[in-house]
């Protein structure tokens, strides 16, 4: 009797594990179904657009909230930081064109790769269904004459506000149209863009034409931002002159985007734009910009007064060292770090020197109220941007502050006994 029920209990156990194997290869395989949602309706994403009309085409961008991008793909992709933007792109000219999604993000997804990053678990039809539907969404090239498309990019997720570049190009012509666009759902850069495109509009503007008088006003403005103390911070250690449009074009080609900074002051509020360089597969050079409208407006394009630092042992910046705000004492750095990047943006138009707040020696480096401190040559540069496309050559130079001047001044009254 003893034998016969190990011998009952043996093969109910092998049973067991066997239905248990089956089970667990049938998970493997996937047996979750996907549903495809209904179709969406555009007119809303139309509707609250931004939008640019020029050179014969309209360009119409919105970016879905979480909420919104769930209910249109069936699936989330804020989950694994994948931004849809809805783009459409009215082409009211005789060629065809072909957009590159690469400039409004070098790193985007294929349609293609989003769904296989959704795909475990589910059945093999379900991912033809799921693969199928997302390519459907996608935006699909080429834009004939006279038609209107339109569509979804994947990119890498940001937050707030989103720089939209739309490069255009066809045989022998080429465009570029860019759009400041809020992040559905994120009241933060909804907010923030309404309260700057307001002031752009209500400024009280001094107009200027010449480059003497441009540089005249550029070197009256504050030496530094302040915080919320009053104390006197960084250094305002650029200018930037254009469109909005342009500018946000140029910084978002050499991989800056919108991004929170810590507040600091300069004529009377705080910064009206902060952005560091991002990037998805390894650490981004840690620079924070930020940007303040100034009521200079040179030959109609907008000038912005502004200061640039990276956070001291930038990439290797210790968390201790990054919360108390302290930055790399050299900050002219960073500055030579932008104008790098602007050189190689394609929207710089010329570029110069002007002074600000004045050298400050590394043998007597600045206080600031954190306990750090910094020098400088004391020069501010000044970047102005075109729409165009402008190549290395291409840039002219203001005739203003020489660097290498002050570098050698720097060196003699350092050497001074």
């Amino acid at each position: 009797m003893v034998a016969w029920l190990l011998a009952i209990t043996r093969r109910i156990a092998h049973a067991i594990g066997a239905t248990a194997i089956i089970s667990l290869l049938a998970a493997c395989a996937g047996t979750a179904q996907f549903e495809k949602p209904a179709p969406f309706d555009e007119i809303e994403l139309r509707e609250r657009a931004s939008t640019m009309d020029r050179h014969g085409f309209r360009v119409s961008a919105t970016i879905p909230s979480r909420m919104e991008t769930q209910a249109i793909f069936g699936i989330d992709l804020w989950k694994k930081n994948i931004q849809p933007v809805w783009l459409e792109i009215e082409n009211r000219t005789d060629r065809s064109v072909r957009f590159l999604p690469t400039g409004l993000d070098p790193e985007y997804f294929s349609p293609r790769e989003v769904s296989f990053g959704f795909a475990k678990g589910y059945s093999e039809s379900a991912r033809r269904r799921l693969d199928d539907h997302i390519e459907a969404l996608n935006f699909k090239d080429p834009i004939e004459p006279h038609s209107t498309v339109s569509g979804f990019v994947y990119t890498n997720r940001e937050h707030a506000l989103q720089v939209v570049n739309v490069d255009l190009l066809a045989k022998k012509w080429s465009k570029g149209l860019t759009l400041l666009v809020p992040v559905s759902g994120e009241g933060i850069g909804e907010e923030q863009l309404k309260q700057l495109h307001k002031r752009l509009a209500d400024q009280d503007y001094v107009r200027v034409q010449t480059e003497e008088d441009l540089k005249e006003l550029l070197e009256a403005l504050p030496c530094c931002s302040i915080d919320a103390d009053s104390a006197q911070r960084e250094p305002l250690n650029l200018v930037v002159v254009g469109k909005m449009d342009n500018i946000g074009a140029g910084l978002s080609r050499r991989g800056f985007r919108y991004s929170h900074a810590s507040p600091r002051f300069v004529f009377g509020r705080e910064q009206d734009l902060a952005a560091r360089k991002q990037a998805q597969w390894n650490y981004a050079q840690p620079h924070v910009l930020r940007l303040w409208l100034t009521d200079i407006l040179y030959r109609g394009k907008t000038v912005w007064v502004g200061q640039i630092t990276s956070p001291l042992g930038g990439r290797f910046a210790s968390a201790p060292d990054r919360e108390r705000g302290l930055i790399d004492p050299s900050v002219d750095e960073a500055r030579l770090d932008l104008i790098q990047d602007m050189l190689y943006s394609q929207s710089l138009a010329k570029l110069g020197l002007v002074k600000g707040v004045g050298r400050v020696m590394s043998s007597k480096p600045r206080m600031l109220p954190n306990g750090g401190h910094y020098h400088t040559d004391g020069l501010r540069t000044v970047f102005v941007f075109e729409e165009r496309t402008i190549g290395l050559s291409d840039i002219q130079f203001f005739e203003w502050e020489s660097l290498s001047d002050h570098h050698h001044r720097q060196i003699d009254t350092t050497s001074t006994p």
